[in-house]
C-alpha cells in the first residue's frame, strides 16, 4: 500500500521547519511574506495542509475544510512531532535523491561532476563524488558535514516515533 506523501504550506512564522521538511522529502511551499486569504487559497487549490503559530489562521483553515495544523514552540523536532500526531508520518530517511531544495521546493536531480566545475568550491569538487542541483533554481548540494548533523536529527525523530 503506497500511501501519498503528505504536502504542506508553511507560513511565514515557520521557514526552518519548512527547510526541514523539504530536507525529509516533503513538498512544502513556503512564502516569507504571504496575506493569511492567499496562504488558505493556494492550501484549498493544492490539497496542502497548512502548518502554522497562527491560530485566527488555523481556525479560519478548518471552516474552509483545510487541514491546519497549529505548531506550538520553537524546536523542529517538537514541531515535526506536533504534525506527526495528526497525520502520522512513516519513518523518516535522509535520503538526498528525495530531497527538495532547501531555498525553493524544487526537486533535486543527481548531476555529473564536471558539469559543476568553477560553480562550486574547489575544495568540495576534490573532496566530493556526489552532487544534486535543483531543477528549478538550479542551487547545487553534496553530502558535507551538514549531512551528518541531519543524519543524527532524522535519527531522534526516528527514535521519538517508535
Amino acid at each position: 500500500m503506497n500511501q501519498k506523501k503528505p504536502i504542506f504550506i508553511v507560513d511565514a512564522m515557520l521557514g526552518n521547519l519548512a527547510k526541514k521538511l523539504r530536507v525529509l522529502g516533503y513538498d512544502s511551499t513556503y512564502f516569507s511574506s504571504i496575506e493569511d486569504e492567499k496562504l488558505v487559497t493556494v492550501a484549498k487549490n493544492e490539497k496542502r495542509i497548512i502548518l502554522t503559530k497562527d491560530e485566527l489562521l488555523c481556525k479560519t483553515a478548518q471552516n474552509h475544510d483545510i487541514i491546519a495544523i497549529l505548531i506550538r514552540g520553537n524546536d523542529e523536532l517538537e514541531q515535526i512531532m506536533q504534525i506527526h500526531q495528526s497525520i502520522k508520518f512513516e519513518k523518516f530517511v535522509m535520503d538526498t535523491n528525495n530531497s527538495r531544495c532547501i531555498v525553493c521546493n524544487g526537486k533535486l536531480q543527481p548531476i555529473e561532476k564536471y558539469r559543476i566545475i568553477g560553480k562550486i568550491p574547489e575544495g568540495v569538487l576534490e573532496r566530493e563524488e556526489k552532487f544534486w542541483a535543483c531543477d528549478a533554481c538550479k542551487k547545487i548540494y553534496w553530502q558535507g558535514t551538514h549531512f551528518e548533523k541531519l543524519q543524527e536529527f532524522v535519527n531522534k525523530l526516528n527514535n521519538r516515533l517508535q
